[in-house]
């Protein structure tokens, strides 16, 4: 497979239209990388080529600002709880706790739903899978 170079190419759809794509924000790259079919599979590869020229590393989990609002707001007693010492903060609570509910589930998930609630710590995360890692939408105190 041979290596795109995105020095001289130029979006031609959405929001970034006429930019080049080394100038598009991370975070869109990042986006376009996770989300099915969006521009079809020649703006994921560019997308995804332009991240790793840029040395971005991509998350294994993504936690959506629902999830960090819900969590502050409901959830704090068991974060406290399980926190792993003074200094993890809720992101870093969310993303590990968020993980290891993910792993302790069918390895194959991804494949097998686009959507799922896991019940773990007495909670349950729910979480939607992207194209290439899943993203936790909200967690739900049980």
């Amino acid at each position: 497979m041979t290596e795109i170079n995105t020095h001289d190419l130029i979006c031609e759809f959405g929001k970034h239209k006429g930019a080049r794509w080394t100038r598009i924000p991370v975070s869109y790259l990042k986006w376009l990388v996770n989300t099915p079919s969006v521009n079809g599979s020649s703006a994921q590869s560019i997308a995804a080529a332009e991240l790793k020229r840029r040395g971005t590393v991509t998350p294994t989990l993504e936690v959506s600002g629902h999830a960090i609002d819900r969590a502050s707001l409901a959830c704090r007693k068991t974060w406290h709880q399980t926190a792993r010492d003074d200094e993890e903060g809720l992101h870093a609570w969310l993303c590990r706790v968020a993980q290891e509910a993910l792993d302790s589930q069918h390895p194959d998930l991804a494949t097998i739903a686009d959507e799922v609630k896991i019940p773990y710590l007495g909670m349950k995360f729910v979480f939607k899978f992207g194209e290439a890692w899943p993203i936790l939408k909200t967690v739900i105190p049980s």
